[in-house]
């Protein structure tokens, strides 16, 4: 193999363990990996967690921070003795039907890893907090109001409130799949390798990312040659990678539009 094969797999598990590196540029080194290791699932999870999960990707649990759902709203006349509200708390189920099917409080972080970290900068510029607009929001607001009625109170925008503690709780699990990838990766590699197999690679997205599949161990054999076999270890269960959002049929064209709105958003991106 050639040097540089090593130290490029020294380097990540390095990085790892060092809370200074950028997760980004450990991220770019792990794509790099996957190109010399023949690994088209450490290949695809680096470049989401670097670009984003938009299109078919699948969203990881890992990156559904919880929020609170937040409204602004005004009392009778805000021009005549009426007043402002603002961040007023709301549960999901104050929501239209069915669009609290789709909307609760957790916030789908489809961005890049480099942005996930911006974001924790802007929290910690404003009192710890971000908000986040929900997706086709103006629609929701109209919405609600139409269910409230003509009253003494009318919303005038709904939003997510995202804690800083919250995102870095998002970034440190990222960096601890890293190290859990690495440490498969190397429990799987024989001593005399210094780049995993595609096999191995593979398996170890499939455990320290999704959590299902089977951990690897490394059997070299005695006889001269130095042959090795990858075991996979029996797993109880087998996870399923795919979520389904449920949703029965919508009278209402409007609300169909909404509930469409923020499937896409969270596929395509803010």
């Amino acid at each position: 193999m050639r040097p540089r094969d090593k130290s490029l797999f020294a380097e990540i598990e390095s990085d790892v363990v060092d809370t200074s590196t950028r997760l980004a540029d450990t991220l770019r080194k792990c794509v790099v990996l996957g190109g010399q290791a023949g690994s088209v699932a450490l290949r695809d999870w680096a470049t989401h967690e670097l670009r984003g999960y938009r299109g078919e990707a699948e969203l990881p649990a890992y990156r559904r921070p919880g929020a609170v759902i937040k409204v602004d709203a005004v009392t009778g006349n805000a021009f005549a003795g009426g007043y402002r509200i603002t961040g007023q708390q709301i549960s999901p189920s104050a929501l239209p039907d069915p669009i609290a099917e789709v909307v609760d409080e957790e916030v789908p972080l489809i961005v890049g890893v480099g942005e996930i970290e911006a974001m924790v900068g802007q929290a910690r510029a404003n009192g710890g907090f971000i908000n986040m607009t929900l997706p086709d929001a103006p629609m929701i607001v109209r919405l609600m109001n139409q269910q409230i009625g003509i009253g003494s109170q009318q919303i005038t925008a709904i939003y997510w409130v995202l804690g800083e503690s919250a995102l870095l709780g998002v970034l440190d699990q990222l960096r601890t799949i890293l190290a859990e990838l690495v440490a498969e990766m190397r429990a799987g590699m024989p001593d005399a390798d210094t780049i995993p197999s595609g096999e191995v690679a593979d398996q170890a997205v499939h455990v320290a990312v999704h959590g299902d599949g089977a951990r690897v161990n490394v059997t070299t054999a005695q006889s001269s040659g130095g042959e090795h076999h990858v075991l996979l270890a029996p797993t109880p269960h087998d996870q399923s990678l795919w979520k389904k959002i449920g949703g029965g049929a919508v009278g209402l064209a409007t609300i169909a539009g909404v509930i469409i709105a923020i499937l896409q958003w969270q596929n395509w991106g803010f």
